[in-house]
């Protein structure tokens, strides 16, 4: 088992390092790896409430999952 640490620095809905980051998460979770996504800059974003966009996968949702799973979230 490997601890995976995972660096977030672009904001929720630019592009899609978010969404990538939580696909990588989820899947290392689920092979019981230790996960750590630290929010760095415009990453931190990611992480407040109340934000969604029209036709897009709900960034903030998807880290609540995650952190219900175990993930730790540094800002």
């Amino acid at each position: 088992m490997k601890k995976i640490i995972m660096m977030l620095g672009s904001a929720s809905y630019i592009g899609q390092d978010a969404d990538t980051v939580q696909g990588i998460a989820d899947a290392a979770v689920k092979k019981g790896h230790p996960v750590t996504v630290v929010g760095s800059g415009d990453g931190t974003y990611c992480f407040l409430k109340g934000q969604r966009a029209s036709g897009a996968p709900n960034i903030e949702k998807g880290f609540v999952d995650l952190a219900d799973r175990g993930v730790k979230i540094d800002l």
